[in-house]
C-alpha cells in the first residue's frame, strides 16, 4: 500500500481546481404567452421552495433588460408576470434561489418558483416555476408549470419557451477580465509591433547616402560623354 501513496499525492497535486464562487448579476423575464394557459395536471406543492431561499435584501440591482420587457409589454397577447436582477455567487455546487411575486394566499403566491444555478464549463440553469390561479374563495385552484434545464453562456440572452408561459434569462459576471490573445495572436502582434518600429529599407540603388545613378561615386571616372 505505501507504493500508491505517492502516485495518490501526485494526482491530488495536478486534480483541476474547482470553481471558485465568482459573483454573477441574474436576470430574468417570465411571461404569459399568446393563446390558452396551459396548466398542469397537480397545482404547486406546498413545499414548492423546499432548500431555497429569496435573494438577500442587499443583492438586489437596476434591471438592464428593460427593453425587452417594454417590447413584450407593448405586444397584444403577452404579459410580464417577473422581471428580477440581483447580484448571485455562483460555483461547482448548485445554488438554489426563490423567487416570487404577488400577495400571498392559500400559502401560495400567484407567480412563485425557484432557479438553481451552478457554474461548469457554462453556467448550468434549472427552472421551476409556477403560475397559480386561485377560486373565489382564495383557494389554490390550478397552475402553470415551467421547468426547464438550459446551460447559459455568460452574458448572452437566453429563450425558454413554453406552450404557453416563456422566460428570458442572462447571467453576466460582474468581474469580468477583459479578454486576452491567444498565443499566435500575441505574436502576430509583436511582429507588427517590431516592423512598425524597424527603420524604413534603403532605396535599391543603395543606402540613404548613396548619390545619384547619375553622378559619379568619389574614387571613379566619370562616365564618357564623347561619341564612339
Amino acid at each position: 500500500m505505501r507504493l500508491f501513496h505517492p502516485l495518490l499525492l501526485s494526482l491530488a497535486l495536478f486534480a483541476p481546481a474547482a470553481f471558485a464562487d465568482e459573483p454573477y448579476q441574474v436576470e430574468l423575464i417570465l411571461f404569459q404567452q399568446t393563446g390558452d394557459a396551459v396548466f398542469a395536471s397537480q397545482p404547486a406543492p406546498d413545499d414548492w421552495a423546499r432548500g431555497a431561499q429569496p435573494p438577500s435584501a442587499d443583492s438586489s440591482r437596476p434591471t438592464a433588460l428593460d427593453a425587452q420587457a417594454n417590447k413584450l409589454k407593448e405586444t397584444e397577447g403577452f404579459r410580464v408576470l417577473m422581471h428580477k436582477a440581483w447580484r448571485q455567487d455562483i460555483g461547482e455546487a448548485p445554488v438554489t434561489i426563490a423567487l416570487s411575486e404577488g400577495k400571498k394566499q392559500d400559502g401560495h403566491f400567484p407567480v412563485e418558483g425557484t432557479l438553481t444555478l451552478s457554474q461548469q464549463r457554462f453556467i448550468d440553469a434549472k427552472t421551476e416555476f409556477w403560475i397559480n390561479r386561485f377560486d373565489q374563495e382564495g383557494l389554490l385552484a390550478g397552475s402553470q408549470r415551467m421547468s426547464q434545464d438550459v446551460a447559459l453562456k455568460n452574458s448572452v440572452l437566453a429563450y425558454l419557451d413554453h406552450p404557453s408561459l416563456g422566460m428570458l434569462i442572462k447571467v453576466s459576471p460582474l468581474n469580468a477580465r477583459p479578454a486576452q490573445p491567444n498565443p499566435a495572436e500575441l505574436e502576430e502582434q509583436q511582429i507588427q509591433q517590431q516592423e512598425q518600429q524597424a527603420p524604413n529599407a534603403a532605396p535599391p540603388g543603395g543606402g540613404f547616402d548613396a548619390p545619384p545613378s547619375s553622378a559619379p561615386v568619389e574614387g571613379e571616372p566619370a562616365p564618357s560623354t564623347q561619341d564612339e
